[in-house]
């Protein structure tokens, strides 16, 4: 019987721990060794159940499923934060004409151009150094009852505005290579036989580039400021 009421917190807490683990930025990604995860899942959930208020087991198990979606659904909610920024850098990557470079992604699974990857990482490293990880485990720490219906509609709300924020992240770039393409179709119309456009991927590349380089002080401070979001949306778990 004691044994039932020691072990009923624990496994609360590592089925949400569980749940994180598999979708949150950086530990949830596929490159990360299973062994990772697993180490921090048992980890997080001795701590949180040794603190956590006695439960029988049985008034658990049947709240393991939501326990598992309330973790995943945290792991998701930092991760489609992190996407902006990620999106962006695709956006980057194919205004550059960098989209016949893109390889296949672990990471991403899908096909990834070099910007998405680079901006991507720091993104990640960002996340850790703002404390993701331990806005993850006050997550955890969160009793079911205070995981109520508005997380999963502030999911769906990051996962609509996505785009608009990763056209945002990449206008400097966008704007520069429309005006330099547009600027090589009126020289191309006002002189045929120049041929510019043999010659247009290069500019485009060179000119977006110099773009990107002008704008690192821009980019930086918006990678820094999408990852401290991603952690203010674990910080805030439970609380409005």
């Amino acid at each position: 019987m004691m044994m039932d009421i020691a072990s009923g917190p624990f496994v609360a807490a590592l089925a949400r721990a569980g749940g994180f683990a598999f979708t949150a930025p950086l530990l949830g990604e596929p490159t990360t060794p299973l062994r990772a995860r697993l180490v921090f899942t048992v980890a997080v959930a001795f701590a949180v159940g040794a603190a956590a208020p006695a439960h029988e087991l049985s008034s658990v198990i049947a709240l393991v499923p939501l326990e598992l979606a309330a973790g995943a659904l945290a792991g998701i909610t930092a991760r489609l934060v992190l996407d902006r920024v990620a999106a962006g850098a695709q956006l980057i990557g194919l205004h550059l004409g960098l989209g016949f470079a893109a390889d296949y992604d672990v990471r991403a699974g899908e096909s990834a151009s070099a910007a998405r990857r680079v901006l991507s990482a720091l993104a990640g490293l960002a996340f850790l150094g703002a404390g993701g990880l331990e806005a993850g485990v006050r997550c955890v720490a969160t009793p079911l009852s205070a995981t109520s219906v508005h997380h999963l509609n502030d999911a769906l709300a990051l996962g609509t505005s996505v785009m608009t924020h990763a056209i945002a992240f990449a206008a400097p770039v966008l704007i520069a290579a429309t005006i330099i393409n547009v600027g090589l179709a009126v020289i191309n119309r006002a002189a045929p036989a120049l041929n510019v456009f043999s010659v247009s991927l290069t500019v485009v590349l060179l000119g977006g580039g110099l773009v990107l380089l002008g704008s690192v002080p821009a980019v930086g401070s918006s990678i820094d400021g999408t990852a401290r979001a991603a952690v203010d949306s674990l910080a805030g778990w439970g609380t409005r």
